[in-house]
């Protein structure tokens, strides 16, 4: 009896240690298979998506680009180990979308401007190029409902910077966005844009006016710019003058000087767009575009050498831009 007992034991014991071990095992595995989900105080998608948010909105441009490019890296090791999550790459694409921005460096207002656009550097227009890329994907795994309207914004404000379609069609986009009061300040400006840009020139206006411009000179300074690309060049004017009365800011009274002598080469008063365009130079004589503007100036009133010695030192300044070399017939 004794031994029998002894016996039944030891088998108890043995399975035990087997069940113990097959136990273990399935834990290893486990781990081993989903440690992006057990492990989630690691890489949470809130966590990441806050931390994308704070970044964008660093005034330190240097260390805004630095977090943004190091975050790009983050969130892709994120999307390798969810690689079925749409609101993954859906972050993804805001990310690389807030990097090429950040490399940017401009106020939203440039982005009317087309031969701003051509020369954005190859190595930026491959973030928003990996946006879209992304924000695509997202759309392909959640459905086209799972897009939120400030991540829409984004896509075809990279679609719009990187050149990939047609104005038209970013539009067509645009126009899925399911409640436009309820879009940051920056997303309202860039719908404006996109629609006054594809030639809705009255819902863009209205737009920038009721809720794209608060108190603040960069929000005149969009304003002034949409009532020009909407083809209103007085209230456009208007807009400028006001803001050269109001503002200390050198970056800022260049910008409107260029600004105004765009629009009277455009009108044809050439003595004013000359006056205005010297007025930038003397804050900032490397300023290519108002180069590029003063020399279009002197092309329009014959002075056809001063215009090419204009645009040459352009391309002294940035040997790989296009409208220079368009200018000048080099292309």
């Amino acid at each position: 009896m004794y031994y029998r007992y002894k016996s039944k034991q030891r088998k108890k014991n043995i399975t035990k240690w087997l069940v113990n071990i097959i136990l273990l095992a399935v834990v290893v595995y486990v781990v081993h298979q989903y440690h992006q989900y057990i492990f989630f105080w690691r890489y949470t998608l809130n966590k990441l998506q806050s931390n994308v948010e704070v970044a964008s909105r660093l005034s330190d441009i240097s260390l805004r680009q630095q977090q943004l490019k190091n975050l790009c890296s983050a969130v892709n090791k994120y999307v390798e180990n969810n690689p079925l999550s749409a609101d993954a790459y859906y972050l993804l694409g805001k990310t690389y979308f807030y990097y090429g921005y950040s490399l940017l460096n401009k106020p939203v207002y440039m982005l009317y401007d087309d031969s701003f656009l051509q020369n954005i550097p190859a190595e930026i227009r491959q973030n928003f190029l990996l946006s879209i890329k992304a924000i695509n994907k997202g759309i392909a795994l959640g459905g086209a409902s799972s897009i939120e309207d400030d991540t829409r914004v984004i896509q075809a404000t990279s679609l719009y910077c990187s050149g990939y379609y047609p104005i038209n069609n970013i539009y067509s986009i645009i126009q899925k966005i399911t409640n436009i009061q309820k879009l940051s300040l920056y997303s309202i400006r860039m719908y404006s844009l996109i629609a006054i840009k594809s030639g809705h020139y009255e819902e863009g206006i209205e737009l920038v006016k009721s809720k794209g411009v608060l108190d603040s000179i960069e929000g005149r300074m969009f304003l002034a710019a949409s009532y020009l690309y909407a083809n209103q060049q007085s209230n456009a004017i208007i807009e400028y003058r006001n803001i050269l009365q109001n503002s200390r800011d050198n970056l800022i009274i260049k910008a409107v000087h260029i600004e105004l002598g765009k629009i009277f080469y455009k009108k044809g008063v050439y003595t004013k767009s000359i006056e205005h365009l010297n007025a930038a130079l003397k804050i900032d004589d490397h300023d290519v575009q108002c180069k590029i503007w003063l020399g279009k100036v002197y092309s329009a009133v014959g002075n056809v050498t001063q215009a090419k010695a204009l645009w040459s030192e352009v391309l002294l300044i940035d040997s790989n831009n296009a409208e220079a070399k368009r200018l000048l017939g080099i292309m």
